[in-house]
């Protein structure tokens, strides 16, 4: 049995998950980290991504994690901006977000609109996966 540790991840609003876990995958700024116990203790920015979990019972959990921070130390801590279980996804509304970023990005405009569009587009489309209600993704990563 993998040595496990403690996952808290916690948003704005509530704690999402706080159990004993053998790994977990998230996606900083620098590409997808896997943690699992006894890593290095760092800080890093998360990027909008479908968090995979490995739970001690073998099983997996996957949770939307809209951007935010990850904090491995004593306990692994994922300050997330926002974060959905697969069962509190609306996906009529998540596929709408994914049309708006869609239109914004190829009309153009301003840098700043690009970028938020960019980063609203992949938390659409990450919803929309994790839901199961995308077929085709842009390419935005």
């Amino acid at each position: 049995m993998a040595t496990s540790y403690q996952l808290k991840v916690v948003t704005p609003e509530r704690t999402m998950y706080d159990k004993p876990v053998t790994m977990i995958i998230v996606r900083s700024t620098e590409g997808e980290i896997g943690i699992l116990a006894h890593h290095v203790h760092i800080i890093t920015p998360l990027v909008p991504y479908i968090m995979t979990i490995y739970e001690n019972d073998g099983k997996t959990a996957s949770l939307h994690i809209g951007g935010g921070f990850l904090e491995v130390g004593d306990t692994t801590v994922v300050l997330a901006d926002s974060a959905e279980w697969a069962s509190e996804i609306d996906v009529a509304r998540a596929q709408r977000a994914r049309e708006r970023a869609l239109e914004i990005l190829s009309t153009g405009g301003s840098n700043l609109d690009l970028k938020r569009a960019q980063r609203a587009l992949q938390r659409a489309e990450n919803r929309l996966k994790l839901a199961g209600g995308i077929v085709n993704q842009a390419t935005t990563h």
